[in-house]
């Protein structure tokens, strides 16, 4: 059998669209039915443009979405149903579609695979080569279709042991060549439950993870294919038990596999010096942190378990070990007003973080502020292309929607990325590298200024896209509503 993945293009510019790292879900699903004796490609259209005529072959065909990618991914269908293959099944997967499965089968899907789908599909793909007994097909768990004019939930699916995963082969990806950045997800799920995020409703309120062993196979898979390319751990929160993380870092040092890696971190692994120390000397050079808001109100409402004075503090510990620090912002908390948006960039300032990204909180289906919000009726946009973060889509406590949008990707993004701000970051840098540099131990001064050469072309392309994004951003201004009272 012929199977297909494709991944529709993200509707505008985004954290790695200056660097592609493929998202993990169909390669990883693909490497499994490529186990199972099956021609597999995958399609980006990040990369390249979809050869239709691979898909007018196709025997099976699976599109993996976000919120943001699936009016793409829509559209897609529909072209492939009217135009090139009427015949072969669609299969969807991904967060959005777990939470609006009947959106996606009204939208041409046959079938949603919700939650976690590794299982759902190895069982799926014998019943199908079974000859498709339609009672058989009610068993498989994670499923939804339509059979008979009706909507068909099957039971969610259980938690998946991860050790039980082949590596994903990326090579499966049409024109992926030789990747910049390795991904790898090690664990999933996460306790915190934050108001705005689908990670819970997604994985379940408790961490599965890859042990030890089989990460670092999958490095070493990875080494022998590519040579000692950069790894990105796209963890929600690598550092999640610390145990684990000590042995991770452990079992690279002593395999000799320490490279440049990045991973998502939770800010409060500062506490944690030996971690840090471990880290460092695996080739940890930047790190991926969720700081949300400096308002304490806000910082409440996102369960960060952190104050305003613990923020300054754990940024300057991790920066004295070494690490970079990408930041990552959410404003339009029913806390926040304009001032918030100040604080914000004052504190990134003042902490010298290398780069930072200001997201307008998206309120996406799966999260608890979702539902909230829409029973509040504060949602004037189901434009799912707009949920990526730089649109805003609902109407704010404490400010205008038009108010947000400006301050954020108007205002605080361009300045953020100025010109001098970029050459005093890379100064600074370079001047504590310079002064470290007699603590060859615990300080790698060639691996730490290569970390401030790639801040400093983050910060070039961060500034060009503030300004590519502006136009857009405009355009978009006029269409949102500019109340500060939601309709009734």
């Amino acid at each position: 059998m012929f199977i297909i993945g494709i991944e529709p293009k993200s509707p505008g510019l985004h954290i790695f669209s200056q660097s592609y790292v493929p998202r993990l879900g169909l390669p990883q699903l693909l490497t499994i039915a490529q186990n199972l004796g099956h021609k597999c490609e995958i399609y980006c259209e990040e990369l390249k443009a979809i050869p239709w005529q691979k898909v007018a072959a196709a025997d099976m065909i699976m599109i993996s979405s976000t919120t943001s990618t699936t009016p793409r991914a829509y559209t897609i269908i529909k072209k492939i149903r009217e135009e090139i293959n009427s015949k072969a099944p669609i299969l969807m997967g991904g967060p959005h579609v777990t939470f609006l499965p009947e959106e996606a089968l009204n939208s041409g899907a046959d079938y949603v695979f919700r939650h976690e789908a590794d299982e759902s599909f190895v069982s799926f793909q014998k019943w199908w080569d079974s000859g498709k007994p339609p009672h058989e097909l009610l068993k498989i768990p994670g499923i939804s279709f339509k059979m008979g004019g009706q909507y068909e939930h099957n039971p969610d699916p259980p938690r998946v042991d991860l050790d039980t995963l082949p590596t994903p082969d990326l090579s499966l990806i049409d024109g992926y060549g030789k990747p910049t950045a390795i991904p790898l997800i090690t664990s999933r799920g996460c306790p915190w439950n934050c108001e705005f995020c689908s990670e819970i409703a997604m994985f379940g309120r408790a961490y599965s993870f890859r042990s030890t062993e089989k990460v670092l196979e999958d490095i070493k898979y990875y080494d022998e294919k590519y040579g000692k390319v950069p790894v990105f751990i796209a963890d929600d929160n690598l550092a999640a038990n610390r145990t684990r993380l000590e042995h991770l870092c452990i079992g690279i040092i002593k395999n000799r596999l320490v490279r440049s890696y990045s991973a998502q971190v939770r800010l409060d692994i500062a506490k944690d010096t030996r971690a840090l120390t471990l880290l460092n000397r695996a080739g940890f050079e930047r790190f991926y942190i969720g700081y949300e808001s400096t308002n304490p109100a806000s910082l409440e409402t996102a369960h960060k378990g952190l104050s305003f004075e613990d923020m300054g503090k754990y940024t300057r510990t991790i920066r004295k070990y070494g690490m970079a620090i990408h930041a990552m912002w959410v404003l339009g908390f029913d806390d926040d007003t304009l001032q918030t948006v100040k604080n914000n960039i004052r504190a990134t300032i003042r902490w010298n973080i290398e780069t930072n990204q200001f997201l307008i909180l998206v309120p996406i289906p799966g999260a608890q502020i979702f539902q909230r919000f829409k029973d509040q009726n504060r949602i004037f946009s189901f434009d799912w292309a707009n949920y990526d973060g730089h649109h805003v889509t609902f109407y704010p406590q404490n400010m205008t929607p038009r108010q947000l949008q400006v301050a954020v990707m108007l205002k605080a993004m361009p300045r953020l990325y100025g010109f001098w701000r970029t050459a005093r970051i890379f100064a600074v840098d370079n001047w504590a590298n310079a002064m470290a540099s007699f603590r060859p131990r615990t300080w790698h001064p060639i691996r730490r200024f290569r970390a401030s050469l790639l801040t400093l072309i983050a910060r070039i392309w961060g500034r060009y896209a503030t300004r590519k994004i502006k136009k857009p951003i405009r355009h978009y201004l006029n269409s949102i509503p500019q109340m500060t009272q939601r309709a009734k």
